[in-house]
């Protein structure tokens, strides 16, 4: 896979605004903007990549409820940290295989 790296939701919507990806992994709490955002800026676009949204939880919300609402805004898949290789590498898998033909 060629990966490019963002440092926090902010970058990765900008660079979602200028670039094609197939997928894209976002943990749901970061600095500047968060997981969520970075989902809600490609909630409406034809073209979206996929999405696979990562969590542990924050001292606010519990990792479920943030999962949750990740799903309600059409996340591919989600997942609870911490995460095995074997984990990611499967949702990986599994969502690039969703996105063959398309």
């Amino acid at each position: 896979h060629q990966v490019t790296e963002a440092g926090n939701g902010a970058e990765a919507k900008q660079l979602l605004s200028v670039e094609t990806f197939d997928l894209v992994l976002t943990d749901i709490i970061m600095p500047e903007q968060d997981g969520l955002e970075v989902l809600m800026s490609q909630f409406m676009r034809p073209d979206r990549p996929k999405i696979i949204a990562i969590s542990g939880g924050s001292p606010n919300l519990p990792q479920q409820e943030l999962l949750d609402v990740a799903l309600k805004m059409k996340a591919d898949a989600v997942l609870s940290k911490p995460v095995s290789y074997e984990t990611l590498s499967a949702a990986v898998k599994s969502a690039l295989a969703g996105s063959e033909g398309q």
